[in-house]
């Protein structure tokens, strides 16, 4: 479909441009030109690789969409996947009526999350990170705030938006005496809960 969609865009893009953009090898690239070119998706121009154009055929045109629609299908699908994940997450926020939500980590994980709390109109106010890049940036149209600035903010709370490094950034935030600090709990079957945590200085 990458492919495809990249020589729809620009016919005279190289092997290694294509192979860069798609993140595989050239030489799979061209294997795919191989059997494009077989299935009369694309035709080729020009005597070597160095100068060689491409132009999508109607056939081309017409796979390519049919790749778009399952892609977004398949995309739909494993949200949809994801969402069920999120079901006591959920839970937990409307029960105890937490609307404001900052997220600790800007990450993978915290742009999921914050697709799965918008689609339940439950407000993040915004992102924290540790990094110096992301501060100042957005994430989906979202703020990402350094930690400190949790402190002028007002929320219901503040939840650790990651699997892997989450006991490190929890124990970051205890130490900057950040509060009301959820974190992800996840369970044999992979159903995801929150846990709230307490601050240090609490214990």
């Amino acid at each position: 479909m990458m492919i495809l969609k990249l020589i729809s865009q620009e016919g005279n893009i190289s092997q290694d441009v294509m192979a860069k953009n798609v993140g595989i090898v050239p030489s799979m690239i061209n294997k795919y030109l191989k059997v494009f070119e077989e299935n009369g998706y694309i035709l080729k121009t020009g005597e070597n690789r160095r100068n060689m154009t491409y132009e999508i055929t109607q056939a081309g045109k017409k796979r390519l969409q049919f790749l778009l629609v399952s892609f977004v299908d398949e995309v739909s699908e494993l949200y949809s996947e994801t969402k069920d994940s999120f079901k006591k997450v959920l839970q937990t926020l409307k029960k105890d009526k937490l609307r404001n939500i900052l997220l600790y980590g800007a990450g993978v994980v915290g742009g999921i999350v914050l697709k799965v709390l918008k689609s339940e109109n439950i407000n993040v106010i915004g992102f924290l990170d540790d990094s110096a890049f992301k501060q100042g940036e957005k994430l989906q149209g979202i703020d990402i705030y350094s930690p400190e600035k949790a402190n002028e903010l007002k929320y219901d709370a503040l939840i650790i938006a990651s699997f892997r490094q989450s006991e490190i950034l929890l124990s970051k935030a205890q130490e900057k005496k950040l509060e009301k600090l959820y974190v992800f709990k996840i369970d044999e079957e992979g159903n995801i809960s929150l846990r709230k945590e307490s601050l240090l200085y609490e214990r």
